[in-house]
């Protein structure tokens, strides 16, 4: 156990100091943004600001782009936890990247309302504005969520103009579900921080008859969490509806998937779906 928890403190601590040399941008200089680099910015939403990383692949574009939408933390890191996986996707594939800090995590600061409402809002309005980016291919759209983040890019299913398709790590699709059967304290406090008697939890399952996007679904079997039966719910739904989906389970691993696993999955589901944009760069 030890070992383990110094692994991951290591492992933050060198997220954490690569991070710090990401130059922040002014929101208006990203169409300027340097090939095969990242940047900070900030930009206006719902009331407040909101942080966000752009990574830009090597060539001159136009390239895919991909949401990244990480998950909880207790000490409220937010979208530097998922820029491996924009490199990852630079790297490999030349799709561009756009990693949000959802409400209530890293910088982004905005008004106390509705939380669900203020989330989906903050992402479209990153996601619109790296459109009108130069060398941003608009049409050609996909998003990658992990945990909490997984359920917001659930939510964003029908939302996202030009979504191609949708990855989403060890999440949850019927939370009122999730809350009922789950024996978690810390969970059932994720779910309803305001101790409600009854909370109104949202089941995302019946919005996937509108689903257009092909899916990938990673899942731990020993995940103590986010049971597997969640991954195993929406599959079972979007094959009934005839939805192009692929649920890959990992018997051996919980809410924490093997991260070279992860990666392989998803770059194969982006060539699977969208192709390799590395030649057209290169040339």
């Amino acid at each position: 156990m030890g070992l383990n928890l110094t692994r991951v403190a290591l492992a933050i601590f060198l997220l954490l100091n690569a991070c710090a040399t990401v130059e922040t941008v002014p929101v208006n200089d990203l169409a300027a943004l340097p090939a095969n680099s990242t940047a900070r910015f900030m930009f206006p939403s719902v009331g407040g600001l909101v942080e966000g990383y752009l990574a830009r692949p090597r060539g001159s574009g136009r390239f895919p782009l991909v949401i990244l939408l990480h998950g909880h933390s207790w000490v409220g890191i937010g979208a530097r936890r998922v820029l491996p996986a924009g490199e990852a996707f630079a790297e490999e594939v030349c799709y561009a990247s756009i990693a949000v800090s959802l409400p209530g995590y890293g910088d982004t600061k905005v008004p106390n309302g509705p939380l669900a409402e203020s989330t989906r809002q903050v992402v479209l309005d990153a996601v619109n504005k790296v459109k009108q980016l130069p060398w941003i291919d608009g049409k050609q759209v996909y998003v990658y969520g992990f945990s909490r983040g997984a359920v917001v890019a659930a939510a964003l299913a029908n939302q996202i103009d030009g979504l191609k398709g949708t990855m989403l790590h060890s999440g949850a699709y019927d939370l009122a579900t999730l809350y009922k059967n789950t024996s978690s304290f810390l969970l059932k406090k994720l779910l309803n921080p305001n101790g409600e008697a009854e909370p109104k939890l949202h089941n995302l399952l019946p919005e996937t008859a509108d689903w257009q996007a092909a899916t990938l679904i990673l899942h731990g079997t020993q995940d103590s969490l986010i049971p597997v039966s969640q991954a195993t719910l929406l599959r079972d739904r979007l094959e009934s509806l005839g939805k192009p989906q692929r649920l890959v389970l990992y018997p051996e691993h919980g809410h924490w998937l093997p991260i070279r696993a992860i990666k392989d999955q998803a770059v194969q589901f982006l060539k699977d779906n969208g192709g390799s944009a590395c030649a057209a760069s290169d040339s």
